[in-house]
């Protein structure tokens, strides 16, 4: 029975080592959470599975699917799974290693904040028009806002994000469907055309389309906030493809 390499995944990382592997030969197993981010693996002769793992069901999983190591590439706020994945490795022996997308120099104007809670203590949202790009998750945090700013919110074009968009209290008229990544102009004649002042998005780096954004608020004079990733403390990391790669071979010997 062939042994996998356990593919953490869900981002355009994910999908790039994914491929790498492929070219080299290296069996992959893929988890992500939705049908949608499965589909974008079918290029390559690797396996995607759409599941939902905690600490007490990641073991047997794991014991079920024959893993040789595990290659974390999940977003840089998804520490849930990534904490699942280090418990995981360590419980059975099995080799770890985090890829962590590279951070990107912030501007001077950019506002970079801890997390969430320093964000809504602070006065930085009051009676501002705001764009949202945090993803849906983090939407209920802004339940209390409606009344004291102007929110819109950017999602993806999906049924689900605009059903968790609108349980959290945003009007559909205020919900923003794009596909990332966005390009600058686009970016540009968005904030123009709601007349956006503040914006709000993390600091999940050039995939998640953070330089962009600074760009686009120095040109408009735009109030840009980011929220820091959260910290986490990884066994072995590397921000490089090559490091996985060379990774991956050593434990498939």
């Amino acid at each position: 029975m062939p042994r996998f390499i356990w593919l953490v995944g869900g981002t355009s990382e994910s999908i790039a080592i994914a491929s790498y592997l492929s070219a080299y030969g290296l069996n992959w197993l893929a988890t992500v959470t939705t049908p949608r981010a499965a589909k974008q693996y079918a290029e390559w002769p690797g396996r995607a599975e759409v599941v939902v793992l905690t600490e007490s069901t990641a073991i047997d999983w794991a014991q079920n699917h024959s893993l040789s190591a595990i290659v974390d590439a999940s977003h840089p706020f998804a520490t849930h799974i990534s904490q699942v994945a280090i418990a995981t490795a360590r419980t059975l022996d099995i080799p770890y290693l985090r890829y962590e997308r590279p951070r990107i120099l912030l501007a001077p104007e950019t506002i970079l904040l801890p997390d969430f809670p320093v964000l809504l203590q602070e006065h930085h949202l009051d009676k501002r028009r705001v764009l949202l790009t945090t993803g849906v998750k983090s939407l209920t945090l802004f339940r209390n806002w409606h009344q004291r700013s102007q929110l819109w919110v950017r999602i993806l074009p999906t049924e689900r994000s605009r059903t968790a968009a609108i349980a959290a209290g945003f009007p559909p008229e205020r919900l923003i469907a794009q596909q990332l990544p966005i390009e600058r102009a686009s970016e540009q004649e968005l904030w123009r055309s709601l007349a956006i002042d503040t914006v709000v998005t993390k600091a999940a780096g050039v995939e998640g389309g953070l330089d962009v954004k600074q760009e686009v608020a120095r040109d408009l004079g735009v109030k840009l906030i980011a929220i820091d990733r959260p910290a986490m403390t990884y066994p072995r990391q590397t921000s490089h493809v090559e490091g996985v790669l060379a990774f991956c071979q050593t434990v498939a010997n």
